[in-house]
């Protein structure tokens, strides 16, 4: 500031011939030029900041696209929960029309075996009793086997839903600190504007100023 004034001053008195206002013309030009350069140093300070906010903000929509894509994921993860546990309710629903049935079969058979002399019908009515209860243990094992199977790849599923929501709550805060760090560099971007617009003022108030002095 000092060196542009002295500059000033010294084209000032050799043009104006007058050392008080030619000092008055190069101070003026001195003051102008060095907001001058002030207003370019907040102007790149303000560049670089809204740089920086833009690069923030990008990056914030990279985020968000990764949220939309673990919701995605997560929502998939809980229809495959659904379906199995819907599965999981017709297995019951056809063991117990199956269960019906056989206790139905085993009435009438109590029946007929009291109504029929124990001779000829009473060796088929054993062999057929133990064919019915080796039939209803393996159907049973079968039921277990496919209920097992579906409450494991449930409980695995609910898990998988319990981690996706974990990296979504991650992503979510990791957008928020992201956001901090824009709205901060957004203040800085309006401050250092701000202050370039207030530099140029005084800058162009110097030159006007100047060329009253010179007599323009």
């Amino acid at each position: 500031m000092a060196v542009f004034t002295a500059i000033g001053a010294a084209i000032g008195t050799a043009v104006a011939g007058g050392i008080g206002v030619g000092t008055l013309i190069g101070a003026s030009v001195g003051l102008a030029v060095g907001m001058g350069v002030k207003a370019n140093a907040a102007s790149k300070k303000a560049q670089a900041a809204t740089d920086t906010m833009t690069g923030i903000q990008e990056e914030i929509i990279t985020v968000q696209e990764e949220v939309t894509g673990v919701q995605t994921e997560q929502i998939q993860v809980q229809k495959e929960i659904a379906a199995q546990q819907q599965e999981q309710e017709r297995l019951a629903v056809r063991r117990q029309r199956r269960q019906a049935i056989r206790e139905a079969q085993i009435v009438r058979a109590r029946q007929r075996n009291v109504a029929q002399a124990m001779g000829a019908a009473g060796a088929s009515s054993v062999s057929g009793g133990a064919a019915s209860i080796g039939s209803e243990l393996s159907a049973a094992l079968g039921y277990s086997t496919q209920q097992s199977g579906l409450s494991e790849r449930i409980f695995q599923g609910r898990q998988r839903t319990l981690d996706l929501q974990s990296e979504i709550n991650t992503l979510y805060g990791k957008a928020g600190v992201l956001q901090s760090q824009s709205n901060i560099a957004a203040a800085q971007a309006g401050m250092y504007a701000s202050q370039a617009s207030n530099f140029m003022g005084i800058a162009q108030t110097s030159l006007n100023l100047g060329m009253r002095f010179a007599g323009y």
